[in-house]
């Protein structure tokens, strides 16, 4: 683990909203083949913006990590403004400079996921 940096290390023990949504208004799963990683995100929205998020799956540290923290910063955002997030905002946010071709797919998993609900 020490590859890793300490966010992703503790997001990978103490995930943050994992846990299926019931009734959810957006929901969508994907999938890693290189790996196995596997997600399925829900959304519910009122007024064209997120106001809650949640996922479930199983997948290496980096990608439990970038979907808590994914879904941590959707909330109160709309939908077009995520269709618009980039695989850089999920570097930023988990503290990451650079990742091997194999990993990154690891960080996006969430991200083309989310942009695949319609």
């Amino acid at each position: 683990m020490e590859l890793y940096g300490e966010l992703i290390v503790d997001l990978s023990k103490h995930p943050l909203n994992k846990e299926e949504m019931v009734k959810p208004d957006l929901s969508a799963s994907g999938v890693n083949t290189t790996c196995g990683d596997h997600v399925r995100l829900y959304l519910r929205t009122k007024g064209g913006k997120v106001v809650e998020a949640t996922w479930e799956g199983d997948g290496c540290a980096i990608s439990t990590a970038a979907v808590s923290v994914l879904t941590e910063e959707i909330k109160g955002k709309t939908i077009a403004a995520i269709q618009k997030l980039r695989k850089e905002d999920l570097f930023e946010w988990l503290g990451i400079d650079t990742l091997g071709p194999a990993r990154v797919k690891c960080v996006t998993l969430c991200l083309e996921t989310l942009q695949s609900l319609r």
